[in-house]
């Protein structure tokens, strides 16, 4: 039996920051990074009314989150709700449009101070790849922990350095679609060939902030010209605008 890296005295099962763990090592290392991240963002206050953002395909990822965050900021005492949303995209739609209505539908919510969603380092390697191949590079801008867009939106992204390998310690992660083919193409790739890959999923990060442009008032998105992204300026103009 191989023993856990950090107490030396339980079987070690998973793999968090390089190292093989117990599932309590594991867990705590994993609870550390995002109470730092938490301090870090500096978003959070005694008893605030936060909600994590639940895509229909994140189920299992938002409740596991929704424990982290718990443990991570117990002496807050963090009012935190869920709310679900369906995200499913048309076939001639994309990740992009995926990621625009998270975004849109969590601006809406006005009675919470901070918006977390529950996107892993995963999701946003693949990213980093799709938009590469693409040339599509909207939503760049949001791998980071936090985010503040121009209307006072907070985002909190705790997860962004965290990889599904390392989230097993709370839960075997079941397979994640997003129906968007090339997209789910690269994310299976990103989690058959890249997941041991531990230096990886904190690296690429830094080459994130390589790009910059001009952004959506808005979602914020990069944009190449004017005040809005296409998608938003199809809202702003529509009579039945979806949020």
């Amino acid at each position: 039996m191989e023993l856990c890296q950090r107490c030396n005295k339980r079987e070690a099962k998973y793999i968090v920051g390089g190292r093989r763990l117990c599932e309590t090592c594991a867990r705590d290392e994993i609870v550390k990074r995002v109470r730092k991240e938490i301090h870090n963002s500096k978003m959070f206050s005694f008893k605030d009314k936060v909600v994590i953002i639940v895509p229909d395909n994140l189920n299992q990822l938002a409740e596991i989150l929704s424990q982290i965050v718990g443990k991570a900021c117990y002496t807050c005492k963090l009012q935190i709700d869920k709310v679900n949303i369906k995200t499913e995209i048309n076939t001639d739609s994309n990740i992009n449009d995926y990621i625009w209505k998270i975004i849109m539908y969590s601006k809406s919510l006005a009675d919470y101070k901070v918006k977390i969603l529950p996107f892993p380092s995963n999701f946003f390697l693949a990213y980093l790849l799709y938009s590469v191949s693409t040339k599509d590079y909207s939503y760049i801008n949001y791998v980071t922990s936090y985010k503040l867009l121009s209307d006072g939106t907070r985002f909190f992204i705790p997860l962004y350095s965290i990889s599904l390998l390392e989230l097993n310690a709370f839960g075997e992660i079941k397979e994640i679609s997003f129906n968007d083919e090339i997209f789910d193409a690269i994310f299976r790739w990103v989690n058959t060939q890249l997941a041991e890959n531990y230096e990886l999923f904190h690296t690429f990060i830094a080459s994130t902030s390589l790009f910059n442009s001009a952004r959506c008032k808005s979602c914020d998105a990069f944009i190449e010209s004017g005040e809005y992204c296409a998608r938003c300026k199809r809202t702003l103009t529509s009579p039945f605008p979806p949020y």
